[in-house]
């Protein structure tokens, strides 16, 4: 019965043992991503409840679709694939690619919303957001807005103010 226990404990040490020698060593991946992923302390915005009680559904949906076809509009560009589904075509023949919108040298890091209204009734969302960007060796945090208009069933970006230097 002594030697049963004994080889139980010896096993159950050996299992921990190993077990937490493999936690140690994470892979490189897992490493930067834990080292250098941005963590958010809080939020920008807040919503006052009056604000929010005052929104339908629509109005909801429409403004968290907005903030979408944003973050997409940056995720696209951060990886140099096609974003002209999210400009309207107006905007398209000012962006035709990516480096008319963002630097070569630049890195796309971080964008968030600040603020939000609606201009003309329903049809046009504006959205004020900032940018974090990464360019010759500098962290830069853009304060910037984007215009929505509903085309068929979709937001798209008509306007697009970066870089505004206005204090919020």
């Amino acid at each position: 019965m002594r030697s049963i226990a004994a080889v139980l404990a010896i096993l159950f040490l050996a299992a921990v043992t190993i077990q937490s020698q493999t936690g140690q060593a994470p892979s490189r991946e897992a490493f930067d991503r834990r080292m250098f992923s941005p963590v958010a302390l809080g939020s920008f915005g807040r919503t006052s409840p009056e604000q929010f009680a005052s929104l339908d559904d629509g109005q909801k949906e429409s403004l968290l679709a907005c903030h979408d076809v944003l973050v997409a509009l940056f995720r696209r560009l951060s990886k140099g694939e096609n974003f002209s589904e999210y400009l309207t075509t107006e905007l398209l023949k000012k962006y035709r690619t990516g480096a008319d919108l963002v630097a070569p040298e630049t890195e796309l890091e971080e964008v968030g919303v600040l603020d939000w209204d609606f201009q003309g009734g329903k049809s046009e969302i504006q959205i004020h957001f900032f940018a974090t960007v990464y360019s010759e060796a500098n962290w830069i945090l853009s304060n910037n807005t984007a215009s929505f208009k509903k085309s068929g069933s979709a937001w798209q970006i008509d306007k697009l103010d970066l870089n505004q230097k206005e204090d919020r």
